[in-house]
């Protein structure tokens, strides 16, 4: 049987341990790990490339950015010295859902090869749930089902696949990614997976997500919960409230387009490799 690893990653003292593991059973087997506290910005330009952030991202990185960064490149690290074959990892603003376990198990005993696996969707409240009034990523429809009514697929179409809320890592994954640093600092967020495709990783996400959002996470330097932030964006004032009802099918429309989008684009991607 595969030994999977499990960390949640948070600052020591500010952020939501005790909410993490509020959920109960899956969140027990979660390792505490400490995440680079960068708030004070003291990380140098010799642990973090500025300048290859500049050149991807067209401004400067946060401070929490750099952070957020080099915590989940120690967490590669401490994964790759132990001797388990898969990392779950978490952040701290997540409640778990009760079947991640069965999805991830599914996962490693149907699809070995996959390498890094998103688990979690930013756009969602709640796990097991799409957000049909925000347009971001969605599955092709090729894309299979793994267990239950959670599919997995690569990203396609143009939406970018964001969020490191939680997610599955190979130790084959690992070592491509810490391959890309031996010799040089990571310079780039932490779900810059366009960027790890590219250093030849196979990347996939899982739709509906496995996580549920609760607090801040160690990238937010607002100071507002991740819900509050959601909350926010899809509800706003009474007047804005009544136009998103109004266009609530025009954009349950547009995420069809978008699925839509991503099949062809993995039928197209599907045939060039064919040829």
């Amino acid at each position: 049987m595969a030994k999977i690893l499990k960390y949640v990653l948070g600052l020591d003292g500010a952020n939501r341990f005790d909410s993490f593991y509020s959920v109960g059973a899956p969140a027990q087997d979660f390792i505490r790990y400490s995440a680079v506290d960068n708030r004070d910005n003291h990380v140098a330009d010799e642990e973090f490339d500025v300048e290859f952030f500049r050149s991807r991202w067209h401004r400067d990185p946060s401070p929490a950015e750099k952070g957020c960064m080099l915590s989940h490149v120690n967490m590669w690290r401490d994964f790759i010295a132990s001797d388990a074959d898969w990392a779950l990892i978490a952040e701290d603003d997540i409640l778990i859902s009760p079947d991640a376990e069965a999805v991830v198990n599914a996962i490693i005993t149907k699809y070995p090869q996959v390498q890094l696996v998103n688990l979690s969707d930013s756009f969602a409240n709640d796990a097991g749930k799409l957000n049909p009034q925000v347009e971001y990523i969605r599955l092709s429809l090729l894309s299979p089902f793994v267990h239950g009514k959670y599919r997995m697929g690569k990203p396609y179409g143009t939406w970018p696949l964001i969020c490191t809320g939680l997610y599955l890592i190979s130790r084959s994954g690992a070592e491509l990614l810490l391959k890309q640093l031996e010799d040089k600092v990571p310079g780039t967020v932490a779900d810059d997976y366009k960027l790890y495709q590219q250093w030849g990783v196979d990347v996939r996400f899982v739709q509906p997500g496995l996580c549920g959002w609760e607090g801040s996470s160690v990238i937010l330097e607002s100071g507002k919960s991740h819900l509050e932030m959601l909350a926010e964006n899809q509800k706003g004032s009474s007047a804005l409230d009544r136009v998103r009802i109004a266009l609530a099918p025009k954009m349950r429309l547009v995420n069809a387009k978008n699925t839509l989008d991503a099949t062809i684009d993995e039928v197209k991607q599907r045939l060039g490799k064919a040829k």
